[in-house]
């Protein structure tokens, strides 16, 4: 009775530290941008104000380059699981075998010594996943830059064009009418310059074998979005 007391406890202690095995790399999973308040609705007028807004995550759903980048992300995030997968499987299977052996078979040398492994390898496993959710937070905050920088053109011609003087992003605005917002505009004005963002899956510089923490996520994110919830840069006033 007391070697099965035994046994279930090892199987108890295998199952907790396989669960992170049995769980995704914990890379954010694709989501648009928070807004505060949709695009303008079709048709409604262009207001003449100092001030107009836009929408990022309209703007990143719906523009040519914002789908390119979101598509070039999910294409890095898929790659990132497929490393992780024989890993995964490997495991799995150690510890279904180690499961199934008798209390006999655990209790041995040979038994405790297959548990001891499976428990390195596992933690080399989550050592790893950690550094590839590292690597895919840095690709994602590489790629919105590039967007920043990307748009910022666009964004300061439909400003003047609107005889604005400051543009912001609508997450940031709790309520305004619908004719200040120049998303419809911005997005029309972009796809017809800019169609790309430059998208490279990024390295993690490592400290001693060891992966260097990620940077803290940018101000304002929400949680689990593939992109902060930033604006671009500011755009200059208007002459």
């Amino acid at each position: 009775m007391k070697a099965q007391y035994v046994m279930a406890g090892v199987a108890a202690l295998l199952v907790a530290g396989a669960a992170q095995a049995q769980t995704p790399v914990p890379v954010p999973a694709p989501a648009p941008a928070a807004s505060a308040a949709p695009a303008r609705p079709a048709g409604s007028p262009a207001v003449l104000s100092p001030v107009v807004v836009y929408d990022l995550g309209s703007l990143i759903q719906d523009s040519l380059a914002g789908q390119d980048m979101s598509n070039k992300l999910k294409a890095i995030r898929d790659q990132i699981n497929r490393e992780l997968e024989p890993d995964q499987r490997q495991l799995e299977s150690e510890l279904r075998a180690i499961l199934s052996s008798s209390v006999q078979e655990s209790q041995s040398a040979a038994g405790r010594q297959r548990q001891e492994a499976f428990q390195r390898l596992n933690n080399e496993f989550q050592q790893k996943q950690e550094r590839l959710s590292q690597v895919m937070q840095l690709t994602e905050r590489n790629a919105i830059d590039a967007f920043n920088k990307a748009i910022a053109p666009a964004l300061q011609q439909t400003l003047v064009a609107r005889n604005g003087l400051i543009a912001i992003s609508a997450n940031q605005v709790e309520a305004f009418i619908p004719g200040v917002d120049m998303t419809a505009d911005l997005i029309t004005r972009l796809n017809a310059t800019t169609k790309t963002i430059n998208v490279v899956r990024a390295t993690v510089p490592t400290q001693g074998g060891a992966a260097a923490p990620a940077a803290a996520p940018a101000a304002g994110a929400p949680a689990g979005a593939p992109l902060p919830a930033r604006p671009p840069a500011a755009a200059p006033k208007r002459p």
